[in-house]
């Protein structure tokens, strides 16, 4: 499956009231008092979130499959403030290596700059037409080229506008980022469950999808969820000694989830999670059991 059924941009025209509306409470929002600016905007699923920025920068995690030789990112720079542009509106990108710091305070990972021959940002410029409120740039991946052990990063700012509108501080830039983590990517998925604890006899339910191994950092996945009752999240842990050697696998169901939905339900998990892989790391099940049932997920990298 493509990395851009993950994360892809899809094409929307909002008005200025729905940004300037979610910027709102956002003490490093700037300018103040809703004058126009511009800003970038990077959302998969449409709608009304920003995505960009370091307020959302896991929403900028790139989530790449080797085996594919390009992959297409869309993201927008729109302006807000009016609810349509009054002129045509020309911007201008750039990639300031600067940016890669931006982050480390929060993560703590140092990132490389995304090496030049593992993507092309198609255009630099563009222009927000008179009568709109964005323009789409694309930026293209190249997998198959990078090396998924390590930390990589394409900032990607707005660097000016000829209509000399403020650039929003906050949301001038979108940080797409690879983490290094040896496990992560996309996975098969096997969901089975049995109606009692034991797990004797033939499951009662045996489904087949699609997962996704999102990389924290470089040993911590999560992202990927079990197939039973509200499917709340995994978070899986290891030990890395940078040779290739991976140990002390652990797998939790997301605390806040169970403690959410799972609690008020008189769910509890009796045994468990435990999880078990193969010699490459490339096949994991995870086990577990509640009071009434029993649970194994599969997940195999494709």
């Amino acid at each position: 499956m493509r990395i851009n059924n993950y994360i892809k941009f899809v094409a929307f025209a909002m008005s200025a009231f729905v940004f300037t509306s979610c910027l709102e409470g956002d003490d490093s929002n700037t300018p103040p008092n809703q004058q126009p600016f511009v800003m970038i905007t990077n959302n998969p699923n449409g709608g009304t979130l920003v995505n960009s920025g370091l307020r959302y920068f896991a929403s900028q995690a790139l989530l790449l499959n080797p085996t594919v030789v390009n992959d297409t990112m869309t993201f927008a720079v729109t302006v807000q403030g009016m609810a349509k542009a009054d002129r045509d509106i020309n911007v201008t990108l750039s990639t300031p290596e600067d940016a890669l710091d931006d982050y480390i305070a929060t993560d703590g990972i140092a990132y490389a700059m995304m090496p030049s021959n593992a993507y092309n940002l198609l255009s630099t410029t563009g222009t927000i037409p008179k009568g709109k409120s964005y323009v789409e740039f694309q930026v293209v991946f190249h997998p198959s080229v990078i090396d998924l052990k390590k930390n990589y990063m394409l900032p990607i700012s707005i660097a000016s506008n000829d209509a000399n509108l403020p650039i929003a501080s906050n949301y001038r830039a979108i940080y797409y980022h690879s983490i290094g983590n040896p496990i992560a990517g996309l996975y098969s998925w096997e969901f089975i469950r049995y109606s009692t604890p034991a797990g004797t006899g033939s499951p009662d339910i045996h489904t087949f999808g699609d997962a996704t191994f999102a990389p924290s950092n470089g040993t911590t996945v999560t992202g990927f969820h079990t197939g039973y009752y509200t499917t709340p999240n995994y978070i899986v842990t290891f030990d890395d000694d940078g040779n290739g050697n991976l140990t002390n696998f652990k797998a939790i169901l997301d605390p806040a989830a169970l403690a959410a939905d799972w609690d008020p339900a008189g769910i509890a998990v009796a045994t468990g999670p435990t999880i078990t892989t193969n010699a490459t790391f490339t096949k994991f099940t995870i086990k577990y059991t509640t009071l009434t049932r029993n649970v194994t997920d599969i997940y195999t990298k494709k």
